[in-house]
């Protein structure tokens, strides 16, 4: 039922791939479900008493693939139902921390159950009655040893004893494979598992529109070429650096993304796709977008697809503001004159009433120096209206001795 779910969801995402007129394959592949055959380990007892189950995950990576998973965060649980994909151990879904413990996990999940058999394993570890669920017990408490930073009870009575066998109430094979591990991947320097796929850097801003944006390059375990292709940039291309369009790459290829001459400001996806990358042991799976579910480890190899992404945004410099015109340099003193002073009589400086402003007050509080300005305009009117009762009493009486005559 769930292949036939698998199969389904893969073709329905390659039509839709046609459909939109994307030359890109399907990224169905790379989405990884829990399988619901899953093993029981052997219940562990931890330093402080507490009791854990584990338990030996299968993890469906691809069409017909699966591959073992161990649990990476103790303090969550699997949701059946949730899509995984390949993640960096850096990611903010992994433990707190985990990233520094990334070589060290991955070193345990190369070296212990179910990647090495149960004979080898008995045979390195010293753990001679060693079972399947005591290996993955072991297996799971060395893990967490590192991720957690828990450690496995091992003290007999009064340690999380209950039997006082001085393995905390483990049981010895357990605890021997538990040191095994955990002292070998302390004593291995190993860099953290690369993933199947991905493409440096992971993200590109502010990139010049008019140069070639990269190089970026493909990293990849897969033993087939490696398509690429961009969305967001319906103009773009990707190409070499000699300017050839490219489509398929290899392991280490490196290419660039060109735009018109005329692109604006814009942001695009480069995407990169694989049918069979290598899920190394180690590599780390987390909820799709984000979704809350127990991270796991990968504990086994398998041939999967996958695809990796890269943002690139671009915007075209902005014109230089043009230089400001200087500044006229301020004009020299004229040079004194060689002429003889002038003779002429000095003005007398203005006084201090003819030069201010004059005051504007309220009409009732006129100064007093206004009032005789007023008086004398007064006086003049009554003289000019004297002078006209006279000239008209005069014209009178010449008129009345012209009729006398």
């Amino acid at each position: 039922m769930f292949r036939t779910l698998r199969r389904a969801a893969a073709a329905a995402a390659a039509a839709l791939a046609v459909a939109v007129g994307a030359g890109a394959p399907a990224a169905a592949d790379d989405i990884s479900r829990v399988a619901p055959d899953s093993t029981p380990g052997a219940t562990v007892l931890l330093a402080g008493g507490e009791a854990a189950e584990t338990t030996l995950y299968r993890l469906a990576v691809g069409e017909g693939a699966e591959v073992a998973a161990y649990c990476a965060d103790v303090s969550t649980s699997v949701r059946p139902e949730a899509a995984y994909v390949e993640a960096a151990w850096d990611d903010p879904a992994a433990p707190a921390g985990a990233g520094d413990a990334a070589g060290a996990v991955g070193w345990i999940a190369e070296h212990s159950y179910p990647h090495v058999g149960l004979e080898r394993l008995r045979a390195e570890s010293g753990a001679r009655a060693l079972t399947e669920a005591q290996a993955i017990a072991g297996t799971q408490a060395a893990i967490w040893h590192f991720t957690n930073g828990l450690e496995l009870g091992r003290g007999g009575r009064g340690n999380g004893g209950a039997n006082g066998n001085g393995n905390g109430g483990n049981a010895g094979p357990v605890v021997r494979l538990y040191e095994h591990l955990v002292a070998g991947a302390e004593e291995t320097a190993r860099p953290a598992p690369e993933p199947g796929l991905r493409v440096t850097p992971a993200r590109v801003e502010s990139a010049d529109p008019a140069e070639p944006i990269g190089p970026l390059t493909v990293h990849t375990s897969a033993l087939g070429p490696v398509s690429v292709w961009v969305r967001g940039a319906p103009e773009g291309r990707l190409t070499d650096a000699d300017g050839t369009e490219v489509a398929r790459l290899g392991d280490g290829d490196r290419f660039f993304l060109r735009l018109p001459e005329t692109a604006g400001a814009g942001v695009a996806t480069v995407y990169a796709g694989v049918s069979d990358a290598v899920v190394a042991p180690g590599r780390l799976f987390v909820g799709r977008y984000g979704v809350s579910t127990q991270p796991l480890v990968a504990a086994g190899s398998a041939m999967a697809g996958a695809t990796a992404s890269v943002k690139v945004d671009w915007a075209p410099p902005e014109p230089e503001a043009p230089d400001a015109p200087a500044s006229p340099a301020p004009e020299a003193d004229p040079a004194p004159s060689s002429a003889p002073p002038s003779t002429a009589p000095a003005q007398a400086a203005p006084s201090p009433s003819d030069s201010e402003t004059p005051m504007v007050v309220a009409e009732d509080r006129r100064p007093r120096e206004r009032l005789a300005h007023t008086g004398t305009w007064l006086g003049t009117i009554v003289i000019v209206g004297l002078a006209l009762v006279a000239v008209g009493a005069t014209a009178l009486y010449l008129g009345r001795r012209r009729r006398d005559l």
